[in-house]
This record gives structure tokens, C-alpha cells and sequence, in this order.
């Protein structure tokens, strides 16, 4: 009877300290918010890598991010997802098809932070999301803050994540997801490019210029 007193004194303590709000992991995010906020375009490379640490079973995927406003553009090495303000369009290249949707919600307090939306990545996190620095590390060359952010609402997929942020110059330099089934995302960015011209082409999908393509017009 202890025992069972002593494990659930001990979860109603590990709840009540992460439902707390770390001061200092708060403005870290704050800030890399009000500078990712601040750029009228964004351009970098990622990896993304899922592993399911119960069969050690792995995929990666690596491609390049475009963001412009609102609009984005998603270019991996077999698909296309281009947002043009409107309408979502996916082009799937081996299957020669373009889906066109649109454009949902952010999905962000449910774990599809990036392939969603990706430009809910570079804006902090919101009041979905308790916040807790861990430590200062070093990765690579880069002095960087290690930020954990815990779901408020505890029916979420995922139990944690984990992000690192570059001190000197507050961005993100890779994100790490904990999903409660055992599978772990990791999206790692390089090359990351802020103000540059980015032509408006990269966000406007003609459907003309795939003339044999199966099209699927979602937009109900």
C-alpha cells in the first residue's frame, strides 16, 4: 500500500513539474519565434529519419523546404508538395499523380509539426506545449540549447520533444520526436538560407505541364 501511495505521489509530482512552464527555455523560444517570424523567405535542406525502436526498423528521407510568406514548397527525391495560398498540390512522381487538397488546419499540438505546415516549425510553440531547457551542448561547431516540449493534452501521440537550437544565432538545428507507440522521428536541418529571392514559380503548380498525370481534385 506504501508502495502504491509512494508511485502515485511520485506521478502526480512528475505531472505537476512538467505541466510546469521553464522561464528560460520560454524565451529561448520566444526568440527563435520573433527571428524565424521576421524573414520573408526561408530555404534549407533536411533529413528526415523515423525509427521504431521495438523492431529497430528505420527509413530517412531527405529533401528541401522553400517558404515565402504563407506559401511553401516541400521537394523530396519522389514527391512535390507545393501550397500556393490556396490549394495544397502533391505530386507523387513514379506514380505520375497530383492530388490537390485543401489546406488543413495546423496539426501542430498533434505531432505533424512540419510535413503540415512547415512554416508552424520556425514559429515557437504555443500553449499547447510546456517547455523545459535541459542543457547547453555542443554539436558539431554550434554552442546549443537543448529544449524538451511535453504535450499539455496527454492524448496525444507523442510523449516528448526534444529540439536543439543554435545559442549565437537562434535557430533550429534538429528536432526529435518521442511517439508512445516506440517510433521516433528525427528531422535535421541544414543549409538553412533566410532572405533570399526565391522565385514566385516555386509556389505555383501547373497541372498543364503534366499532361498525363492523373489528377485528384480533393477541394470538396
Amino acid at each position: 500500500m506504501k508502495k502504491t501511495y509512494f508511485l502515485l505521489l511520485t506521478s502526480l509530482l512528475a505531472n505537476y513539474i512538467f505541466a510546469q512552464n521553464d522561464p528560460q527555455a520560454k524565451a529561448i523560444l520566444d526568440k527563435v519565434a520573433a527571428k524565424n517570424n521576421g524573414y520573408k523567405t526561408i530555404n534549407a535542406d533536411f533529413k528526415f529519419t523515423s525509427t521504431n525502436t521495438q523492431n529497430d526498423q528505420s527509413s530517412n528521407e531527405s529533401g528541401k523546404v522553400l517558404i515565402k510568406g504563407d506559401k511553401y514548397h516541400l521537394a523530396f527525391n519522389n514527391s512535390d508538395i507545393v501550397f500556393d495560398g490556396k490549394s495544397v498540390y502533391t505530386y507523387l512522381h513514379k506514380e505520375n499523380e497530383i492530388n490537390i487538397t485543401k489546406p488543413e488546419p495546423s496539426k501542430t499540438e498533434k505531432g505533424n509539426f512540419f510535413f503540415s505546415n512547415p512554416r508552424d516549425i520556425f514559429k515557437g510553440y504555443n500553449k499547447n506545449f510546456k517547455s523545459k531547457l535541459i542543457k547547453e551542448i555542443l554539436i558539431g561547431k554550434a554552442q546549443c540549447y537543448e529544449v524538451d516540449l511535453y504535450p499539455i493534452d496527454l492524448k496525444t501521440k507523442y510523449s516528448r520533444i526534444r529540439m536543439h537550437i543554435d545559442k549565437n544565432i537562434m535557430h533550429i538545428l534538429d528536432i526529435k520526436l518521442f511517439s508512445k507507440d516506440g517510433t521516433q522521428y528525427f528531422l535535421e536541418f541544414s543549409n538553412f538560407s533566410p532572405n533570399i529571392d526565391i522565385a514566385d514559380t516555386e509556389f505555383a503548380f501547373d497541372t498543364q505541364k503534366y499532361p498525363n498525370a492523373e489528377v485528384n481534385d480533393m477541394r470538396f
